[in-house]
């Protein structure tokens, strides 16, 4: 009889995974996510899955219904901030909801996000300008619970970061003592090549990210945080996941936050296929 494999520690993915799902390219109403939502409070996987994520325009839908959700706002790099700060007062306030954070890019003004006194998450740009906003987030890191967030999926401006900016955004949050999040393209667990309406795309794995948070943490260059994202082999990745025990799995869980993802059930189904997590339901 063949042994079965060692699981990771759970919390290595516990609230992992935050629910992006009225984001392009999924696109869903706000009426089948909650929905959703609903569906999965009664599954094994819910502790996997994190907060809603919705743009302003919907937390006024969002707070008169009746299910009872736990939502951050979210806006993108350039978007104005008064929004923002519209809805998630509406939300601190709305009976029977939570606001769970607020995320918007990074500006002059992003401060003012902290009025609220919930998690914000700061997007930088993957450029060397991102990096150097980290330095502002910094200060701010130690009174309220400030992130950095980047973007590692296309848009119709900028194409997927490569695996050397990424490792450049994470050793940089190390030195910074930034924890931080991503957004965008992390559909699956290892890096792989993915053919989409536009053609090849390069795209990054989650597991992939968790391991590289976890290198850059003990002190790894940026280069080999690069190799360890651009490692295709998922044997290896799997094998050097199965090795983490529970003081590295909340170590990188404390500084690797979360990741948004339009389709939850998509990584969670396929940590259950690579037997990584044991679920009962899905």
């Amino acid at each position: 009889m063949s042994t079965p494999p060692t699981l990771p520690p759970r919390a290595l993915f516990t609230g992992l995974i935050d629910d992006a799902a009225v984001f392009p390219p999924g696109s869903a109403t706000l009426e089948e996510t909650v929905a959703r939502r609903d569906q999965r409070r009664h599954t094994s996987s819910t502790d996997l899955v994190g907060p809603l994520l919705l743009p302003p325009t919907l937390v006024t839908e969002a707070v008169a219904g009746t299910s009872p959700l736990t939502v951050s706002v979210v806006v993108r790099l350039g978007a104005a901030l008064a929004p923002v700060l519209t809805a998630a007062r509406l939300l601190a306030d709305a009976q029977g909801h939570s606001l769970a954070g607020i995320e918007l890019g990074h500006s002059p003004e992003w401060r003012d996000a902290l009025e609220p006194a919930v998690p914000v998450a700061v997007e930088v740009s993957a450029d060397p300008a991102g990096l150097e906003a980290l330095s502002d987030l910094a200060g701010e890191a130690d009174g309220q619970h400030v992130l950095a967030k980047l973007r590692t999926g296309s848009t119709d401006q900028n194409a997927v970061p490569t695996p050397a900016q990424v490792a450049a955004f994470i050793v940089a949050t190390v030195q910074h003592d930034v924890a931080f999040k991503l957004t965008g393209g992390l559909h699956h667990p290892i890096a792989h090549t993915a053919i989409t309406s536009s053609g090849a795309e390069e795209q990054h794995g989650f597991l992939n990210v968790l391991l590289a948070t976890a290198r850059a943490l003990d002190g790894a260059t940026a280069a080999d945080v690069s190799a360890v994202l651009s490692q295709r082999d998922s044997r290896t990745v799997i094998d050097d996941i199965r090795a983490f025990d529970d003081d590295t799995a909340r170590t990188v869980r404390d500084h690797f936050h979360s990741y948004g993802c339009c389709e939850v059930l998509d990584p969670i189904r396929a940590l259950a296929d690579l037997r990584l997590i044991e679920e009962t339901s899905l």
